[in-house]
């Protein structure tokens, strides 16, 4: 057991009608929620990971910084695979961990938090909760908006947008065109579909408020 004073991120969810899915659909969706928390891990090798009966998913995240960025990757990556497939995420921020070989053994406000959120979603797909209170009460409304965002998404949007959200420095159309194989005006007129913009404004108002709890 490792115990940490310092704040973390812990990203619960769980897939949506998982049940409905053809075993090559449910092999699809495993494959995929393995690869995104293999990248998560390169971004931060501190990062842990559980799968638990295929269909629900946790993340711990020392990069807090990073954890809404995660969050939306984890939706629309999983979205991607087609309309058959969506997830319904909590995440949360707080400090004192007991962190544990087995994160599904691991303790602390953090798991609390998220796991608590995942169980009372209901008509909502996305929920963050945070210790202090102050900061998931400031994106409150916000995250009701990227919620709503998210879920009109259409599968073709979510592959436009997932490469620009890997990407910190961000991409060029005609990069990100050449990368999905796709016409400039295609990946320009689906990446403004898919709200781009304000989802990267969000994000980056989201690092600068967490930033600071990495040094209170």
């Amino acid at each position: 057991m490792k115990s940490t004073y310092k704040p973390i991120a812990v990203i619960s969810g769980d897939v949506i009608n998982s049940t409905k899915l053809t075993s090559e659909q449910f092999d699809q969706l495993l494959t995929r929620i393995k690869d995104i928390q293999t990248w998560i891990s390169k971004g931060n090798k501190s990062n842990v990971h559980s799968i638990e009966r295929g269909d629900e998913f946790q993340t711990v995240v020392h990069d807090i910084e990073n954890a809404l960025r995660y969050t939306i990757i984890y939706r629309v990556a999983i979205k991607a695979l087609g309309k058959l497939f969506d997830s319904r995420i909590s995440f949360a921020i707080a400090p004192n961990a007991d962190l544990r070989e087995s994160v599904s053994e691991s303790m602390g406000a953090a798991f609390v938090l998220s796991g608590r959120g995942l169980k009372n979603l209901k008509s909502e797909r996305l929920l963050f909760n945070s210790e202090p209170v102050e900061l998931s009460e400031n994106f409150k409304l916000l995250f009701k908006y990227l919620d709503k965002q998210l879920t009109e998404l259409t599968s073709r949007q979510c592959e436009v947008l997932l490469p620009m959200l890997k990407t910190n420095e961000g991409l060029s159309i005609t990069e990100l065109s050449k990368k999905l194989n796709i016409a400039d005006a295609t990946a320009s007129k689906s990446l403004k579909a898919s709200g781009w913009s304000l989802i990267n404004e969000l994000n980056g108002r989201f690092i600068h408020h967490v930033q600071g709890l990495k040094h209170a």
